[in-house]
């Protein structure tokens, strides 16, 4: 089974994610307050494999330092793709540009679960910027392909799922 850890951090309550399964653990998002997010992982007894980003802006990789000296077991973000296996947790890259154009999200395929990062948010989109905004349509596009019942865990505010977002997000409607 796949536990999943939210901590809130910084001023804009960035969610940053544990997610762990037999001991072995990743962090998405370090976005501040290293020390908490350490303190979580410590408490739990957990051993950090890996760093997941779902996108650089300065929000969601405040203590990405910090958390990569501390453990030295690198990122995985927009650069990578595909299917990932690190020991029992393994999940699918889905780049979701708009945002930004290092947007991506990470779906556990298996237990139907994704982190999103900025791209959806319950029942709202990231924002977009203008000469972006054709690239985040092709996003949400294809983002209405996926099964739904997904649960969503998005890089702010409350979790989701894909079939209430496809029926009450209205940057949805329409496709």
């Amino acid at each position: 089974m796949l536990n999943i850890i939210c901590i809130k951090t910084g001023m804009l309550q960035e969610n940053c994610y544990i997610v762990h399964k037999n001991s072995k653990a990743i962090i998405i998002d370090p976005g501040s307050e290293a020390e908490k997010i350490i303190n979580e992982i410590e408490k739990n007894k957990l051993e950090v494999v890996k760093i997941l980003i779902t996108h650089y802006h300065f929000d969601h990789i405040g203590a990405l330092n910090d958390i990569d000296e501390k453990y030295d077991v690198g990122v995985i973000d927009y650069k990578n793709s595909g299917k990932i296996k690190l020991y029992d947790l393994e999940f699918k890259i889905i780049k979701n540009y708009g945002h930004t154009l290092d947007s991506v999200s990470f779906y556990f395929e298996e237990e139907k679960i994704m982190f999103s990062g900025d791209f959806i948010f319950k029942e709202t989109v990231g924002k977009c910027d203008i000469e972006n905004a054709e690239i985040m349509l092709k996003s949400l596009k294809a983002f209405m392909n996926l099964p739904d019942d997904i649960k969503i865990y998005p890089g702010h505010g409350d979790a989701t799922t894909t079939g209430d977002e496809f029926e009450n997000n209205i940057y949805l409607r329409g496709f």
